[in-house]
């Protein structure tokens, strides 16, 4: 029968199970799926058409089950990133089986957000900086967001675009791919006088899977004055002031050039001056004293210093002199020679010598002085042709040469001065004489100009740079000149009609076909090329400082552990400078650090060290830089101007699992109650790992003694120890576990055989909890007596699990009539039954039946503990007495049966807590009591003599004692027995138990 109902029940409870069906099961649901997706849908052909069949189980807002239909349709739209990636529904229909249906959100991959800022989303991010703005020095940080950051996506950062204006073509920012900052790279120097005002920046960041935002970043460039003034010097740097320059007017006006816009400059003198005045602004010189050289104490020069200021402080001076010219009475000369053209004169070419030539008339109306003649320019040698007499002022020919009209020019111009003699004024008066000599053409090329000293030039000149001019003349007339190379010369050229040299082809001095010097003859020739001259020109080639040094790579990315041993080489670095000399190609290298690596890393050389401190892998700091070291190192050589080039090293570090769980105790001892609930917290378990990731670790239990089943169980990522099922002091008061603490992920690569351990012994007392009640055994008892025993006779076994007997209390709580039987009890061992002796021997004579008793006698534990937690038990003892005679009662006797019973004691126990005011009343009321007592003392004595001074009469007030009344037997109720009667004879019983009194 059993059989067949269990075949039933699982039968029907296989086909009600049958019914549900979830048509999608799991559901696949992507994120940012748009809400009211229908996700799969539940059909149960009992209740199909029904209005409310269908719904969830558990309570959720996400998720929705059409009451009818049983279509499952989601609410919102869904964040792998941030929503619970698992989601389990129970759908119900009202039957006993449920369904419990899986939604899975699967991750979409998203692209990155540049709007955090969204003036660079939009395009309008402007920064602005100094033209002398510092290299690699972050000026701008794109911030990107990505959502998928979480699953392991990571951006990348990139310049897409790079315009400058107005002048184009400047690429002088870059971005670090990583962090995404922008810095100033050098590429090309910021110079805002160049014409780079602003640049413009399109910046993209992109994911790992190709998706990107992008925006814009505008960096405007600020000007800086940092160009010193130029000054326009005077020729030779003097300027001649006559002594008769008037006060007030301008001598002269200096000026200065600055490259910086919008610059402003004044000028000033560098000490003070008394005899001129300066302009600021217009840098205009003034006389502000007479130069009289006819005052002694006034001198003939003037050493000015003037500065130029610009606006932004930069200041250069110039040094100049100022001469003072003596102006005397003028010479008075022949109007013919000091006007106009002067004296013109016509002489054949075979003048002979000492001819005249012509005369110069002048005087000084200056009485007393006597003036001379000298010659101030001339045309080419013609004071080795004509001499002048600087007494009487004849002009006449001299000896030698012999004046040619193909060797020497055709017209010879003599300029005289005629001054006074030995005064230190300038002339009177000058004029020009000409002398027109006749030709004869019979002459060669003459070069008039050729280097004596060889040309240095630097290589890397442009194709058609002058060198040098050669020139020529022919002194024939009509006759003109020509330049030409002998032999062939690929690298220079010269102009066949000016005698320009250029360079014709680039000159690299690092180029092994090309010379470091040249010796070119050419040759200078005339019309026809009848006559002709021939010379050299030495050029010598420069070495320039035109080549940054270069290295074998640009960029190195190093991964190693974080347990590398100090001074382990990193890298050596290998770089080379193609300039051709010294210092243009010695090349020095120096390491470019933050400070966080700075004692980290050393660079002797060209070699890269770890040291003098180790590599730390578990650093927070270290963390948020991505466990990763960007150096860069500056190589640069030692010509004019300095150039170097910069290589970046990337240094990776691997964490190594180096150190081992730690607590602060390897023993720990835990307390708990045994009638703990399952999934109580016993104790918590706190270690800790300092390798990255801190803290990273988990806890199991290794052994011990857990108990069958186990008893116990932790949490592997809290370390809280709880409780897996019920616990029972009397089986097991205590239980040692130990705990191992492993560590997880520390490695780069997870390898089991290198995680590290720790363990800790973990000791659980069980606390008593008083849950078993009393057991006697047997649990009912029967025995037979005489009337006049007096001994125990029967001994009671009881006993609790969870109590000693020192803890048990014994109480007859039913079926002692008359009090008969006490319980006896002289140490902490069970009691034994006895008698009081109250039996009537008498009244037993005689009579053949015996007498029973049906005795309950009450177990209770936790002697003097907290009466409300408590556990009793009863157990049934039948005494069947006989009454004392000679004759022994036989065996066929019958003894009535008797029907054993279980009796049930409920015992509700009250407590009572008095309020504050209790004792104040309890105070007054006992003093209330002893005047009462007083009084009646006084009532029943006061006539006594012996007593009558203790009990004073008084005559003006009596007071009646109080009637006793007595109740319906005659007695005096127990209220006035407490004080006016006593037990004469009162009955003490050693050993005897509470509640044996009825």
């Amino acid at each position: 029968m059993d059989i067949a109902m269990t075949l039933f029940i699982c039968t029907v409870f296989s086909y009600i199970a049958a019914e549900i069906q979830i048509l999608i099961n799991p559901v696949n649901l992507p994120e940012n799926m748009l809400p009211g997706t229908q996700l799969s849908r539940a059909y149960d052909k009992d209740v199909a058409g029904r209005a409310d069949a269908y719904h969830f189980l558990n309570k959720t807002k996400d998720f929705i089950i059409d009451a009818s239909s049983g279509v499952i349709t989601s609410t919102k739209v869904f964040n792998y990133e941030t929503d619970p990636r698992r989601f389990l529904l129970i759908v119900d229909t009202g039957g006993l089986v449920r369904h419990v249906l899986t939604v899975n959100v699967i991750d979409v991959p998203e692209p990155p957000d540049c709007t955090a800022d969204s003036r660079f989303s939009s395009g309008t991010a402007t920064l602005e900086i100094d033209e002398d703005s510092p290299l690699f020095q972050p000026i701008y940080r794109v911030t990107a967001t990505d959502e998928d950051s979480s699953n392991g996506d990571r951006l990348m950062y990139s310049i897409e675009s790079q315009l400058s204006g107005p002048k184009k073509g400047a690429n002088a920012f870059g971005v670090d791919s990583i962090s995404g900052i922008v810095s100033l790279r050098g590429n090309d120097p910021l110079d805002f006088d160049a014409g780079y005002h602003v640049f413009q920046l399109a910046l993209r960041a992109t994911d790992t899977t190709g998706l990107f935002c992008q925006g814009t970043l505008i960096i405007k460039i600020r000007n800086i004055n940092d160009e010193k003034p130029q000054f326009v010097p005077f020729l030779l740097n003097t300027i001649n002031v006559t002594e008769k320059k008037p006060v007030g007017e301008i001598i002269a006006r200096v000026k200065a050039t600055d490259r910086d816009e919008d610059s402003s400059i004044t000028y000033s003198f560098r000490t003070q001056q008394e005899m001129f005045g300066l302009d600021p602004l217009r840098g205009t010189i003034t006389l502000l004293q007479p130069l009289n050289l006819d005052n002694p104490n006034n001198p003939k020069t003037y050493s000015l210093e003037i500065e130029a200021r610009d606006n932004g402080n930069n200041t250069s001076t110039y040094m100049f002199t100022v001469f003072v010219e003596n102006a005397d009475d003028p010479i008075i000369c022949d109007p013919s020679f000091s006007t106009a053209a002067g004296v013109s004169l016509s002489v054949p070419e075979n003048v002979p010598p000492f001819a005249f030539i012509y005369i110069i008339l002048a005087q000084d109306p200056d009485p007393g002085q006597e003036i001379e003649f000298l010659v101030l320019n001339s045309s080419v040698n013609t004071t080795d042709y004509f001499a002048l007499d600087s007494y009487n002022g004849v002009i006449s020919k001299t000896t030698e040469p012999v004046l040619d009209y193909e060797k020497n020019p055709k017209h010879f111009q003599i300029v005289v001065a005629v001054r006074n003699r030995g005064a230190v004024s300038l002339e009177s008066c000058t004029g020009t004489i000409t002398i027109n000599i006749r030709n004869v053409n019979d002459e060669s090329p003459i070069l008039t100009y050729i280097p004596d000293a060889p040309i240095n030039i630097d290589e890397n000149l442009p194709v058609g740079t002058k060198l040098v001019k050669l020139t020529a003349t022919d002194r024939d007339i009509g006759d003109s000149v020509r330049y030409e190379f002998l032999g062939t010369q690929k690298e220079f050229s010269v102009n066949e009609d000016s005698g320009e040299v250029k360079i014709a082809y680039p000159l690299d001095y690092e180029d092994a076909t090309t010379p470091h010097s040249w010796v070119l003859y050419f040759r200078v020739y005339d019309n026809g090329r009848v006559h002709s001259t021939t010379g050299t020109l030495t050029v010598i080639l420069q070495d320039v400082n035109d080549n940054i040094p270069q290295c074998t790579k640009d960029i190195y990315i190093i991964e190693l552990p974080e347990n590398i041993p100090v001074e382990t080489l990193l890298v050596s670095l290998t770089c080379t400078d193609e300039d051709g000399t010294v210092p243009n190609n010695k090349i020095s290298y120096h390491l470019i650090i933050d400070t966080f690596a700075n004692e980290t890393f050393t660079l002797m050389n060209n070699e890269l060290k770890i040291g003098p401190a180790h590599l730390d892998y578990d650093n927070a700091i270290f963390a948020g830089m991505h466990f990763k070291y960007t150096l860069f190192v500056k190589v640069s050589d030692e010509g004019s101007p300095i150039l170097s080039t910069i290589i970046t090293i990337i240094i990776r570090v691997s964490r190594i699992n180096e150190l081992n769980p730690t607590g602060t105790t390897s023993a720990f001892t835990f307390n708990i109650l045994e009638n703990s609930p399952v999934d109580t917290l016993v104790g918590k378990i706190i270690f800790t790992d300092a390798d990255w990731p801190f803290n990273n670790i988990k806890y199991t239990i290794a052994g011990g003694n857990l108990g069958s089943p186990p008893k116990f169980y932790i949490e592997p990522d809290t370390g809280m120890i709880k409780l897996l099922d019920s616990l029972d002091r009397e089986i097991e008061a205590k239980y040692k576990i130990v705990v191992r603490i492993t560590d997880l992920d520390n490695d780069a690569l997870p390898d089991p055989l290198r995680q590290r351990t720790g363990t800790a012994q973990v000791t659980v007392n069980v606390l008593n909890i008083n849950d078993e009640s009393p057991v006697c055994n047997p649990p009912h008892l029967e025995t037979q007596i005489y009337s006049s025993i007096k001994i125990p006779f029967i001994q009671l076994n009881c006993s609790d699990k969870d109590s000693p007997q020192e803890q048990l209390s014994y109480s007859i709580v039913g079926g002692n009539t008359n009090n008969q039987f006490t319980l006896w009890r002289p140490g902490v061992d069970p009691p034994s039954l006895t008698t009081t002796q109250n039996f009537q021997h008498d009244a037993f004579q005689g009579i053949q039946e015996p007498l029973t008793f049906q005795l309950l006698i009450e177990v209770t534990d936790e002697l003097g503990g907290n009466k409300a937690s408590q556990l009793s038990a009863t157990t049934t003892v039948i005494v069947h007495v006989f009454p004392w005679t000679t004759t022994q009662p036989t065996s066929s006797t019958k003894t009535t049966a008797t029907t054993i019973t279980t009796s049930i004691l409920m015992k509700i126990s009250y407590y009572w807590s008095p309020d504050s005011w209790f004792p104040a009343v309890l105070t007054l009321t006992g003093v209330l009591f002893l005047l009462c007592l007083y009084a009646v003392a006084w009532c029943l004595f006061k006539d006594a003599p012996s007593t009558s001074r203790f009990f004073p009469h008084c005559h003006k007030h009596q007071q009646s004692l109080p009637t006793l009344t007595t109740n319906e037997t005659g007695q005096i109720p127990r209220r006035h027995e407490n004080f006016l009667t006593s037990d004469p004879e009162p009955k003490t019983k050693p050993y005897l138990l509470p509640g044996n009194h009825q």
